[in-house]
């Protein structure tokens, strides 16, 4: 009876033995396994690296301007009005496309306020024509030939007062030269070269002027030639003279004459120049011959009294 319960415990404990044995060979079994796996793993993904972050460059690029969109580009008229080829389309669609396009509206605003004013630099004036005793040209270049023989004896203040005048309001792109004539002389400034309207050159010609007193008789014709060959320095001839007098020596084949030999020397010589005439206190025959002398050179005649000035 004894014997029979030893061997009941003996087997009870064998059992015991045979099952956490067999747990343990389980779990051992499992780690190895578990291992093998997780080195497996390790084995078929390459490690990453962990990302790094520049501050520096994220501020640079935070600091960069924001890019403007590309404005939307409307189709070409001819192609969206192809479908409608055969109806009568109002005005206001059919130019539309003439209308400036802006996708910013604030671009508008800013360039209708930086046109609200502006300036011109000293040195460079819009050009107002040139005017000589209220005879006015839209020429640029200029040359003023004004009598200075004995009968503009008491005219000489008021001529040299409005020819100053005159010069002074010469823009910086204008030419001028100036020939005086009497007592059988020209007195020239200017070398026989039409100057540019410079401040320097504008304070000569007044002096010039002032140095000039009426004697002797009244020779036209030879100023009047003598104009015609003065050049600039690119060559160019003047666009228009200013001829001054308050009459003639002449009688009337000498008008004649005088008128056609002028005409000639214009359409041979300079056939652009026109010459604006004024008949400073003049009569009679002098007022019409200045008249004629205009009217074939393509100028324009005035008279003017020395009482108005």
């Amino acid at each position: 009876m004894n014997q029979r319960k030893v061997w009941s415990w003996r087997g009870g404990n064998v059992r015991l033995l045979a099952l956490v044995i067999s747990i343990a060979l389980h779990l051992v079994m499992l780690a190895v396994f578990g291992i093998a796996r997780f080195s497996k793993c390790e084995m078929l993904t390459p490690q990453q690296k962990t990302p790094t972050v520049n501050v520096v460059e994220i501020r640079k690029f935070l600091q960069v301007a924001p890019v403007v969109p590309k404005p939307k580009i409307k189709r070409p008229i001819a192609s969206r009005l192809a479908a409608k080829q055969d109806e009568i389309l109002p005005a206001d669609e059919i130019f539309e496309d003439a209308k400036p396009y802006f996708s910013n509206k604030n671009v508008l605003k800013e360039m209708a306020e930086s046109q609200s004013e502006f300036s011109l630099a000293d040195d460079v004036m819009c050009f107002g024509g040139v005017d000589f005793f209220g005879s006015s040209t839209s020429c640029h270049k200029i040359c003023y030939v004004v009598d200075c023989s004995g009968s503009m004896q008491g005219l000489m203040g008021c001529v040299r007062k409005e020819l100053k005048k005159s010069i002074n309001e010469l823009q910086p792109d204008n030419y001028f030269g100036i020939i005086f004539f009497g007592n059988g002389k020209l007195f020239e400034f200017g070398g026989g070269r039409l100057l540019r309207a410079t401040p320097k050159s504008k304070s000569a010609a007044y002096d010039f002027i002032d140095t000039i007193k009426p004697s002797g008789k009244t020779n036209a014709v030879a100023a009047i030639e003598r104009a015609t060959q003065i050049r600039d320095a690119c060559g160019d001839s003047p666009q228009a003279i200013y001829f001054l007098t308050d009459g003639f020596e002449l009688t009337s084949d000498g008008m004649r004459q005088f008128s056609d030999r002028i005409t000639n020397l214009l359409k041979s010589v300079t056939p652009e120049t026109n010459i604006n005439t004024i008949g400073f206190e003049s009569q009679g025959n002098d007022c019409e011959l200045l008249e004629i002398l205009a009217s074939q050179t393509g100028g324009k005649f005035i008279s003017v009294s020395g009482g108005d000035y």
